[in-house]
């Protein structure tokens, strides 16, 4: 009888930890301080944005209100549970708001910024970023031409113009237009189209 339950307690805990190790790259509004982007390995996306929060008239409470108002009118017009408040964070004079995205054109169209996922055959063919003519190889910091980071097989394309910090659940393979902060995680200026190269974790 004690092994029958520690066999089924041992599968259950590799069920947990298989449900666990997906989607796992995630942000809290406690724990980020600039604005960010998640594309998770499902292609669902998670964004932060933190703002000041210091005036003595500023609520938390009002600004929750208005957050659910906006998001309850964009599923009314866009589709249920498209976009949900993930979570709220208010201290030392700044607002951090974690926001998930059914895909990256709720994010895209709820926010008003451009940013698209593409296949790499997609990408070769779309006009936004045809300016874009070299890339960084992540692994070794080289630089290699948009035909040759755009070639790589099953990959998928991140193309956004926006200041913020870019996470990624997969591996980064070439990227153009942004800095490399960590493993996985690009800062980008804004100041151009930066477009990101990955591979999802499989």
């Amino acid at each position: 009888m004690k092994k029958v339950i520690l066999v089924l307690l041992g599968t259950i805990f590799l069920v947990a930890m298989t449900g666990c190790g997906k989607n796992k790259v995630s942000i809290t509004a406690e724990d980020v301080t600039t604005n960010t982007i998640v594309i998770k390995e499902d292609n669902t996306v998670q964004s932060s944005i933190v703002e000041d929060f210091d005036k003595d008239y500023y609520s938390q409470e009002e600004l929750e209100a208005f957050i659910n108002e906006e998001v309850t009118d964009y599923n009314e017009k866009n589709g249920e549970n498209q976009i949900k408040m993930h979570s709220i964070h208010v201290a030392d004079q700044k607002a951090s708001v974690v926001f998930n995205y059914n895909d990256i054109d709720d994010y895209s169209v709820f926010n008003g910024i451009s940013a698209k996922l593409l296949t790499t055959t997609q990408a070769l063919q779309d006009d936004s970023i045809l300016s874009v003519v070299e890339f960084v190889d992540a692994k070794n910091g080289d630089t290699i031409s948009r035909e040759t980071a755009l070639s790589k097989e099953g990959a998928t394309v991140l193309v956004i113009q926006e200041p913020l910090d870019i996470k990624i659940g997969g591996t980064i393979l070439y990227y153009s237009n942004a800095q490399k902060a960590e493993k996985d995680v690009l800062k980008a200026s804004g100041e151009n189209i930066t477009v990101v190269v990955f591979a999802k974790k499989k």
